[in-house]
């Protein structure tokens, strides 16, 4: 199983980021996740066992993440060999680095492999086609977001698209 932690969103987060994505929808095709998919993630682990699950789900509750509040403010693309990736990115939040960084110490420190590229919190908005998606003048509202604890989703093909289901360490014995 493809396996990856997150921050689920929601609220008045989720709404301006279906807000945007559907303005940049009038501007370029692409791959445009739905409302339910929105996230942060926090680590990305890549396919699993269910072993593994069981330790990276035991390294979460033992990190619980504190009280903090993102500020989604912000438009970046993400270049990539398949096309730009637009995303709506939060302003840098201390909070959260220091206890991601906590939290991927203790992964390393269980010899859980995850992907070591930097973190940057955002929603994507859009996968696109090969080239230029447009967004600079875009007006882009600043939403804060207080998110809940994060969540262990695993990422499955459902009728030909990619949904992000919470894993339920229990059910996979």
């Amino acid at each position: 199983m493809i396996l990856f932690s997150a921050l689920r969103i929601s609220g008045e987060a989720a709404d301006a980021a279906e807000a945007l994505a559907e303005a940049l929808k009038e501007r370029s095709s692409g791959s445009y996740p739905p409302r339910e998919n929105y996230h942060v993630t926090i680590h990305y682990f890549g396919e699993q066992n269910s072993r593994t699950l069981h330790r990276i789900q035991a390294v979460l509750t033992d990190h619980p993440l504190p009280e903090l509040t993102l500020c989604f403010d912000h438009l970046v693309r993400f270049p990539g060999s398949r096309g730009d990736q637009v995303v709506y990115a939060a302003k840098d939040c201390p909070a959260l680095q220091e206890w991601r960084t906590s939290l991927s110490d203790a992964l390393r420190s269980e010899h859980i492999p995850f992907d070591e590229k930097e973190f940057r919190p955002h929603i994507t908005l859009v996968r696109g086609k090969q080239g230029h998606i447009a967004f600079e003048d875009m007006d882009v509202p600043a939403v804060k977001f207080t998110p809940a604890q994060p969540v262990l989703l695993e990422s499955i093909q459902r009728n030909g698209r990619r949904i992000y289901r919470p894993v339920n360490p229990e059910e996979e014995e």
